[in-house]
């Protein structure tokens, strides 16, 4: 009876180490999936700029995801996440142009995200250095014809700039 306990005692042990073995090379998989990520002030947090860049340089695809806190507590209301598209390589930093899409305008107490019923598209530039450049695009401003629209329109059509947190993960 005691060799069999033995014996048993040794499987667990084996079945126990295997177990280990898997679920830490799957978190290791997934981790090294990301491979930047940065900061609210554009900061890095995880990974290299340099692995992201030569990642780029070797064709691989890759998805960038930004997040927003509104309310400034600490804690991200909103994430976007896209394929990268159009990546561009300047002194050291990644940026990503993003196609233009339809507005949309986050209800955070349903929580839903609604599509404006508008002409207003918005596109912007993502970097490495966690920079969001954006600006909205409305074709026929100049046919609005009434001029406190007009000017809004325009208002809105003006680059802004914010700093935002950013994760660059490798796509498979």
């Amino acid at each position: 009876m005691k060799n069999s306990n033995k014996h048993f005692g040794h499987i667990l042990k084996a079945m126990l180490a295997l177990f280990c073995l898997l679920t830490s090379g799957w978190s290791l998989g997934q981790q090294s999936r990301v491979l930047l990520k940065t900061g609210t002030k554009g900061e890095v947090i995880t990974g290299f700029i340099e692995r992201l860049i030569t990642t780029i340089q070797e064709g691989k695809a890759m998805r960038i995801g930004w997040q927003f806190d509104f309310d400034d507590d600490g804690v991200p209301n909103l994430e976007h996440w896209i394929d990268a598209n159009f990546l561009s390589i300047l002194n050291g930093h990644v940026f990503n142009q993003i196609e233009p899409i339809y507005g949309q305008l986050p209800m955070e107490e349903i929580p839903q995200i609604q599509i404006k019923a508008s002409k207003l598209k918005w596109t912007a530039v993502i970097g490495s250095n966690g920079k969001l450049m954006s600006r909205y695009i409305y074709a026929d401003v100049n046919d609005v014809e009434d001029n406190s629209e007009r000017k809004y329109l325009e208002g809105l059509l003006e680059v802004s700039e914010r700093i935002v947190p950013t994760i660059w993960v490798l796509k498979e």
